[in-house]
C-alpha cells in the first residue's frame, strides 16, 4: 500500500509513516510516497522487507487455538454431561485430532479446525 514514508534504517528498510493527506507537511519532514507494508509486530517496512513471523510465535499462536478447542470440549468428557454415547465418541475423536495436531508436517502454518468444520471434513472424507 502506498503511504507517505521515510526509511529510518537502510539495512532493514524500516520506515516511519505518515497517516494523512498533507503532502506539503510530509515533504517538509523528508517523507515521500512509497510502497510499504506492516510487519507482524506492527512495524512498517518498505514493501518486500517486512520480517516474517518467527516459527516459534506461529507455534504458540496455533497451540493457543488448539488448547482453547480442547478446553471448550472438556465438558463433553464428563460422564454425567447430557450427550449421547455417539456424540461423546465424536468429541473423543475430535480431541484426539487436536492432541495429534502438532505431529503433522508444518502444523504451525494453519490453525486446527473447529468441531463443526472438523465434522464436515471427516464426513466428506468418508464419502
Amino acid at each position: 500500500m502506498k503511504k507517505f514514508a521515510k526509511i529510518i534504517n537502510e539495512e532493514t528498510k524500516a520506515c516511519e509513516i505518515g497517516l494523512g493527506t498533507n503532502i506539503a507537511f510530509y515533504a517538509s519532514i523528508g517523507m515521500t510516497e512509497m510502497e510499504v507494508e506492516q510487519a507482524y509486530n506492527g512495524g512498517w517496512y518498505l514493501k518486500g522487507y517486512a520480517p516474517q513471523k518467527p516459527q516459534e510465535v506461529k507455534e504458540q499462536e496455533v497451540r493457543a487455538v488448539r488448547n482453547s478447542y480442547l478446553q471448550a470440549t472438556d465438558i463433553y468428557m464428563l460422564i454425567d454431561f447430557p450427550v449421547s454415547d455417539a456424540e461423546r465418541e465424536e468429541y473423543k475423536a475430535y480431541r484426539r485430532y487436536l492432541r495429534d495436531y502438532t505431529t503433522q508436517e508444518n502444523w504451525w502454518n494453519k490453525e486446527p479446525e473447529g468441531f463443526e468444520k472438523w465434522k464436515e471434513v471427516i464426513s466428506n472424507d468418508e464419502q
